[in-house]
């Protein structure tokens, strides 16, 4: 009973240690990352700052896309769009995809290990009762891989949110990593676009991604109020 009752208190002390960790993060680098990413001229600074890694610039993109889906509400669309300008529509694809996956993998074993008290940190319980789609365990896999696929869900909140599910590791990775895998290759087909002149084709992407993004959001709409009435 004892030993149970201290591995209850490790367990809080870990994940607000882990809280805290995400806030001095957030404070310290990812605040003034959203301030960058939010203006032409700290694009610029950022992509200047990766360069400066030479060989390793890749590692560090890498570790910067793996860390903003950990962190949860840093926007993940500029970094996408800075991996094209810097790497190519090819190189900047594996890597962002890469780093999604990752930070993907990272977020999963932590839910998996600490459970609905850290997804508490990220996602407030209302907003994970708007997902009980996901209750549906026959289809579990099947809306794991809509909800990342459809534009205007908040993707790394959902990452918190499918681990407390249970879906097997395995399976969530590879679905959701399918599942992004346009919508991130479209912004980084943005930034290499963009960073060799061909303003046609990125005003194109552009528009088709508006207009997915506005499907998205009455698909969504539709979903997650229908499967939320039926409760």
């Amino acid at each position: 009973m004892k030993q149970e009752k201290n591995k209850k208190i490790l367990k809080i002390i870990l994940i607000l240690v882990f809280a805290a960790l995400i806030l001095f993060l957030s404070i310290r680098y990812f605040v003034p990352l959203c301030r960058l990413l939010g203006t032409e001229q700290g694009r610029a600074e950022l992509a200047e700052f990766i360069e400066r890694a030479g060989i390793f610039a890749p590692l560090v993109f890498v570790l910067m896309m793996a860390l903003q889906i950990v962190i949860a509400f840093v926007p993940g669309g500029p970094l996408e769009i800075t991996a094209g300008v810097l790497f190519g529509g090819w190189l900047g694809t594996f890597l962002t995809v890469t780093g999604a996956f990752l930070g993907t993998l990272l977020v999963y074993s932590l839910v998996k290990k600490f459970g609905r008290p850290l997804v508490s940190f990220f996602v407030n319980e209302e907003k994970i009762k708007t997902f009980s789609v996901l209750e549906d365990e026959d289809k579990l896999e099947f809306w794991v891989f809509i909800l990342f696929l459809i534009p205007g869900i908040p993707k790394d909140l959902l990452t918190y949110i499918v681990p407390l599910t249970k879906i097997q590791g395995k399976q969530f990775l590879l679905l959701s990593t399918l599942a992004r895998f346009p919508a991130l290759t479209a912004s980084v087909l943005m930034g290499d676009s963009l960073s060799d002149g061909r303003y046609g084709l990125c005003i194109a992407i552009a528009c088709i991604g508006a207009v997915v993004t506005f499907a998205g959001f009455r698909i969504k709409k539709h979903i997650l109020k229908e499967k939320h009435d039926s409760k």
